[in-house]
Formats: C-alpha cells, sequence, structure tokens
C-alpha cells in the first residue's frame, strides 16, 4: 500500500506540464441549508459541477456563496443537505480525506516559515503511510515553484514577497497535495487592481493546464465573467441563476442578476393593455405580450442612446456629467419623479446639466414585480 501511494505521487504530478493528468472530480450539492442560529445562511442550494470546469459563486456579501465553499471543503457543516464528491458523500470524511485545495483572500501563509516549507506543508503533515519520502517532497515544490513562475524563491520568507507572489505560493500550496478539489475564496481581494487583472489571466491559464474541478468565490462581476466557465449568481443564501458568461450577461434570469452583472438602465413602470406607463405617461416602446401590474424595466448602457429633445423616446433633463477615461457618464432624471439613469457616452459628446434630452431605448427586458406582503 504503502509503495503504491508513493509511486502513485512521484509519478503523477496532476496536471502538471509533463506529467499525467488524474480524471477530474464531478461536485454535486444538494438541497443544502445552513443556518447560523436562527439566522439562515443557505436555502436548499443546490447545484452540479462537472468534473474540470471552473465555476464562480458570484454575490454581494451575505449572499452565502463562502458558506457554500467552506462547507464544499469541509470547514463548516450544513444544517441540512448533501455534497457529493464524484457519487460519494463528502459529509462523511474529514476535511483531510475530501483532499481539496483552499485558497484564501488574504494568502494565510506561514509568516515563520520559507516558501518553500508553506507549499510543503500539506504534504509533511500527512499521515506516515501516506507522506512521500523527502526527496519526492523536493522535487514536487520545485516543480511547483517553476510552474507558478517563482523559481528560486523557495529560501524566501512570506514577508519578502509582494502581494501577487504570496497569492502565487498559497495557490502552490494548495495544488501541492494534488487536490481533487481546488476551491478559492475572494483570492484576488487583497490586491491592487493591476495586479489582480494579471493574476486572473494567469489561474485561467493554471486551471487550463492543470484541469482541476475548480470553484471561487467574488463579489468581482468582471472578474467571475473573465474566468468562468460558469456563473453561480447568488443573492440572500439561494441560487438566482446558474450559466455561461454570455447566459448570465445576455439572458438575466431575474431583475437582480439583470442589475448585479454589468451596468444597466433601470426604471420601475406600469404596464396596462400591452402599454408601459412611467408615472402615468406611455412609453413609446412596443411591449408585445406583457402581463398588466407593476414592472421593472431593464436595459444595458449599449442600448440606450441620447438624442435632442424633438425625438422620439422617453424625454429627461441632464442632472450631472462627469468624465471617466474615454467616456463621459450623463446622469439624467427621467419622469415627473425624476427617476435617475446613467448613460455612457462618448468624450466628444458635450452635453451639461439642465440640458433636455430624449432617452431612447434600442433594446430592453421587463420583469413583472412581485406583490410585496402587507
Amino acid at each position: 500500500m504503502d509503495m503504491i501511494a508513493d509511486q502513485t505521487f512521484a509519478g503523477s504530478f496532476t496536471g502538471l506540464p509533463g506529467h499525467g493528468r488524474a480524471k477530474p472530480m464531478d461536485v454535486r450539492v444538494e438541497s443544502l441549508t445552513k443556518e447560523f442560529g436562527t439566522t439562515p445562511a443557505l436555502h436548499g442550494v443546490s447545484l452540479d459541477v462537472p468534473g474540470g470546469e471552473l465555476v464562480a459563486l458570484l454575490g454581494p456579501s451575505g449572499s452565502g456563496k463562502t458558506t457554500l465553499l467552506r462547507i464544499v471543503a469541509g470547514l463548516d457543516a450544513p444544517t441540512s443537505g448533501r455534497v457529493m464528491f464524484g457519487g460519494e458523500d463528502a459529509l462523511q470524511r474529514t476535511v483531510q480525506q475530501r483532499n481539496v485545495g483552499f485558497v484564501f483572500q488574504h494568502y494565510a501563509l506561514f509568516k515563520h516559515m520559507t516558501v518553500f516549507d508553506n507549499i510543503a506543508f500539506g504534504l509533511t503533515v500527512r499521515p506516515s503511510d501516506r507522506r512521500p519520502t523527502k526527496a519526492q517532497i523536493r522535487e514536487r515544490v520545485e516543480t511547483l515553484l517553476d510552474f507558478v513562475q517563482l523559481p528560486g524563491l523557495g529560501k524566501r520568507y512570506p514577508m519578502q514577497l509582494s502581494g501577487g507572489q504570496r497569492q502565487r505560493v498559497a495557490l502552490a500550496r494548495a495544488l501541492a497535495i494534488e487536490p481533487q478539489v481546488l476551491l478559492l475564496d475572494e483570492p484576488f481581494g487583497a490586491l491592487d487592481a493591476k495586479v489582480r487583472k494579471d493574476l486572473r489571466r494567469w489561474l485561467r491559464e493554471v486551471h487550463d493546464r492543470t484541469g482541476h474541478t475548480t470553484l471561487f468565490v467574488t463579489h468581482d462581476q468582471e472578474e467571475a465573467m473573465e474566468l468562468a466557465d460558469r456563473i453561480v449568481v447568488m443573492k440572500d443564501g439561494q441560487i438566482q441563476q446558474v450559466g455561461t458568461p454570455d447566459e448570465i450577461y445576455d439572458r438575466p434570469a431575474t431583475p437582480f442578476v439583470f442589475d448585479f452583472i454589468g451596468q444597466s438602465v433601470r426604471l420601475p413602470v406600469t404596464v396596462r393593455g400591452g402599454k408601459a406607463l412611467l408615472d402615468g405617461d406611455v412609453l413609446p416602446i412596443m411591449l408585445g405580450r406583457a402581463q398588466d401590474g407593476p414592472a421593472l424595466l431593464f436595459a444595458r448602457p449599449d442600448d440606450v442612446a441620447l438624442a435632442g429633445p424633438e425625438a422620439t423616446g422617453i424625454p429627461g433633463r441632464v442632472r450631472a456629467v462627469r468624465r471617466t477615461a474615454g467616456h463621459r457618464l450623463i446622469e439624467i432624471a427621467l419622469g415627473r419623479d425624476n427617476h435617475l439613469v446613467e448613460v455612457a457616452v462618448r468624450a466628444a459628446d458635450a452635453v451639461s446639466p439642465g440640458e433636455p434630452v430624449t432617452v431612447v431605448l434600442k433594446s430592453f427586458r421587463l420583469y413583472a414585480q412581485e406583490a410585496r406582503a402587507a
């Protein structure tokens, strides 16, 4: 048994360049609930992650995404529900038995250990019957240092590295144990924007080369759109939508998803007899079939154009103008109740506060509003 374990470790280096790649692990979450005292954090969450997929758990603070990740890792236990790894009940396994690699936002590196010892830690603390030899550990660590583009830095300490380098060490440590599943909790949240963007591209390359089943938590929609094969949008402990970046952006299932992903123009309207009314005035748009009652009208900035006050559209008045890089952000008050919307135009398209304009909707989506309980 010991010889088989050692040979497997020495010969596989799962997914690293020049080595064989193990079959990635499917992960299934079934009707997961979690309560902290009387506070619910997850409400019947179910999710299938095919082996080898990179999935982003996206949502605002308090949406339950980190709680879900910690339960998959074994760091928290659910109130009810199941977590399946490849058809086996992961809840019956310890954290060590689940063999997951976990990367935290703030690195969680041991300050008193060298980079080499940090990466090797998960291997050196294994029981003796599963622990690789010192030579095998050294080979693994040196290979990983090259893989994460930190060759020759094994003798340094974490405080001697930049934030981006420390996060690479944290990922190398997670990969060292040849995890079945790789989990990342806001892995770039502590880094500045430029480093974060560079590491995003690098992490996608790492995933494509290793083939791990990967779940990562983020509140950054751009990060999720750029990195993930699929995105899980969460709110208040529930999944709002699961889909590819294109599906999430182009066909949002709920008003929350539309509002949360990308920029949006949002107007509260009333549908009556196939027409949309804003503050009682009929809007010059074609609805098609729509249920009467209160609704929310959403549009993407690319689907909104500004025209002069004589054009056909929604009349408004410019409230403020702000410059951002190559664009101007125009804040416009619409309707009798002065609903504020923001539209991006070219920097050359100059308008002034107080100027009358017309908002033209080239495309939009309409969502019926649920009645609120009294």
